[in-house]
């Protein structure tokens, strides 16, 4: 990657490091892990303002390493990972997941997330901790 990327009058490099976990950190994601990577890449594939370079699904939490524009709103970047990825598991597996949520309310992700700048921290320091954390 470039060290600045460029649109229109804005030169840019924002990068978010976003965690979110499994609603009462639930440990179901292992047995459904790549269908919850391809309903993460499907909600990216929604939208042309952020991308994720890399993406690490623990038992009860997801990391991803975001590249986001200035335009970028967080809350709807957030809130079209948890929708789109809540949609598609729920439709795909939903009597696994009736197995930790029997409310018969289709819970997968907590309300809240937790998110940061990078910053200083090189890209490569941070793509290792991601993918150690899995």
């Amino acid at each position: 990657m470039s060290e600045y990327e460029t649109l229109n009058h804005e030169k840019f490099k924002l990068r978010y490091h976003v965690i979110f976990s499994t609603k009462y950190r639930t440990k179901c994601l292992t047995d459904i892990r790549d269908d919850v990577l391809n309903s993460m890449k499907r909600a990216e594939s929604l939208q042309d303002k952020w991308h994720i370079e890399t993406m690490e699904i623990d038992k009860d939490h997801i990391h991803f390493l975001i590249t986001a524009t200035p335009t970028t709103v967080i809350y709807e970047m957030i809130n079209k990972l948890k929708s789109v990825s809540t949609y598609d598991l729920w439709k795909k597996h939903n009597a696994y997941l009736s197995r930790y949520y029997w409310s018969g309310k289709h819970y997968l992700w907590t309300r809240g997330y937790f998110i940061s700048t990078i910053g200083d921290v090189s890209e490569k320091t941070l793509q290792n901790y991601i993918k150690n954390q899995g």
